[in-house]
Parts: structure tokens; sequence; C-alpha cells
């Protein structure tokens, strides 16, 4: 039981000190992003730790995903892919990175 609370405290540790950047990356439409800013790539993000629940494993691998876009310089991204099909119970999330001039 120690360990778990332990691995639970880490967690949200690691998830606090890795958000820094997320507030800046907004959602976007993929029409309106395509046509008015410029692709910056695409980012991958997965969750840390398995044993959450399906819906904490994705917020988790998008907040990768958006701390991914916001270290390159993105303003917008929307996700291609959100699974949680992952190794180890794990959730993956590609997202496609955008520079909008706004």
């Amino acid at each position: 039981m120690r360990v778990w609370m332990y691995l639970l405290g880490l967690t949200i540790l690691m998830g606090c000190a890795s958000t820094g950047g997320t507030a800046k990356v907004r959602d976007g439409e993929p029409a309106h992003l395509n046509r008015d800013c410029k692709l910056l790539g695409t980012v991958n993000g997965r969750s840390l730790l398995g044993g959450m629940s399906d819906n904490a494993r994705t917020e988790a691998a998008m907040a990768d995903a958006r701390d991914k876009a916001a270290k390159l310089g993105a303003t917008d991204l929307y996700f291609v892919t959100v699974d949680t099909k992952g190794m180890l119970n794990t959730a993956n999330a590609t997202a496609r990175a955008f520079r909008c001039e706004q």
C-alpha cells in the first residue's frame, strides 16, 4: 500500500512539474490550422504509469503532448489519435503542433 501511495504522489508531482507550457497551447480546428497557421511538427505524448483510469491516462498523455508542442513554440494543436492501448497499460496521444499569428 505504501508503494502505491508513493507512486501516486510521485505521479502528481511529475504532472505538476511538466505542465508549465500547456496553458499556452490551445486546441484548434484542423481546417483553420492547416489553412492559416504554420505546421511545426507532430508530437507524441504518453502517460508514464498504468493503473490509473482510462480518462486519467488519456489526460496525462494529452498533457505530455501539449508540453512537447509548447517546447516547439506552438500556439495551437489538434489531436490526431488518443488511445489507451500502450505497453504496460499506458496511454498515447499524437497531435499536430502549429504556430498561428493572432
